[in-house]
């Protein structure tokens, strides 16, 4: 990783000039961008749903075609605006150089977020974490949202484990305390990043617990308990669905506990309480009550959400005042 990492902090620097977090609003809706299908609005007006700018990898990909749907089952009319690219090119610095056009993209910008943020109508950011990430990659995004909306919140996704993380010396079959070390190990890495945004935006950081909800699916399938869920890896067992489609990507349907991860996070809310299913594939009823169960206890026992349900009635204590107003 670069150090220093001259994308926050330097704004003199030769590298940056020319950086869209430097022009003014009029200047930024100006530049052309790409990869949103087509013309789409820069804001809207407060609706049912929260506004929802994202950058992400394909790790995050299935919650973002996911998320829309859960929102609009729940009766919710969810926007959400994404710019996002695989691997490390998705990654929350990585986004910040594309949408800047600087160093890694120097002189390209295309600035999905940035534009759209300048419009001040939006409520949340949301970003996909990554191997070695800074809470420096972060200040940049966080800096640029709190100009135009000082009421935004912003989200992180803390991952999973792979298949391979199963594996320890000498194991010919992968086994689930290897993965329970995997996640354990995830979570000290990730609280650690959180104190360093913590310090800077307190309580405006939280994060969205796949890491742990896919630790409990894990659990799960190795009890024989996930219904449907036919294998660990369909690359290496020919059989699916399963949990992943590879070493790591998400096999069918997992999407959906990602997504209700998502929900439960952002909306401070079980998926549990929604009546209507969405629209499913490779996903039965019983399946997608565990999987809004999960979702749901990953989200108020992971600290680090900012979500609690102490009356176990599947709404976020934190907007429960306002359920009561």
């Amino acid at each position: 990783m670069p150090i220093p990492w001259l994308g926050h902090g330097h704004d003199e620097h030769p590298s940056i000039r020319g950086a869209t977090y430097l022009k003014d609003p009029a200047q930024i809706r100006a530049i052309p961008v790409k990869g949103i299908g087509g013309a789409k609005k820069l804001g809207y007006p407060k609706g049912s749903g929260l506004r929802i700018v994202a950058t992400g990898h394909s790790w995050m990909r299935p919650g973002f075609s996911t998320l829309p749907q859960i929102a609009e089952a729940a009766g919710l009319d969810q926007q959400l605006r994404v710019n996002y690219r695989g691997g490390e090119l998705g990654a929350a610095r990585m986004m910040w150089e594309l949408e800047n056009g600087i160093l890694s993209s120097k002189g390209k910008p295309n600035p999905v977020c940035l534009s759209a943020i300048t419009t001040g109508k939006w409520d949340a950011m949301m970003w996909g974490s990554y191997t070695n990430d800074r809470p420096e990659y972060y200040f940049g995004w966080i800096d640029f949202c709190l100009k135009f909306n000082p009421k935004m919140e912003f989200y992180v996704f803390n991952g999973w484990p792979q298949w391979a993380d199963g594996f320890s010396t000498g194991d010919r079959q992968p086994k689930i305390e290897n993965y329970r070390a995997k996640a354990k190990k995830t979570h000290g890495t990730i609280t650690d990043q959180i104190a360093g945004l913590d310090k800077r935006y307190p309580g405006k950081v939280h994060v969205m617990p796949t890491n742990e909800a896919m630790l409990s699916a894990l659990e799960l399938y190795f009890e024989g308990k996930l219904p449907g869920i036919k294998a660990l890896n369909r690359k290496t067992e020919g059989k699916s669905p399963s949990i992943w489609s590879d070493g790591g990507h998400l096999g069918e349907g997992m999407a959906w506990l990602e997504g209700y991860v998502f929900y439960a996070t952002l909306y401070k809310k079980s998926p549990k309480l929604i009546k209507q299913r969405p629209r499913q594939k490779h996903v039965n009823a019983e399946l997608d009550a565990i999987f809004r169960e999960i979702a749901w206890q990953a989200v108020i026992n992971n600290p680090l959400s900012d979500v609690t349900d102490k009356n176990g009635n599947g709404i976020g204590d934190e907007i429960e005042p306002l359920k009561n107003k």
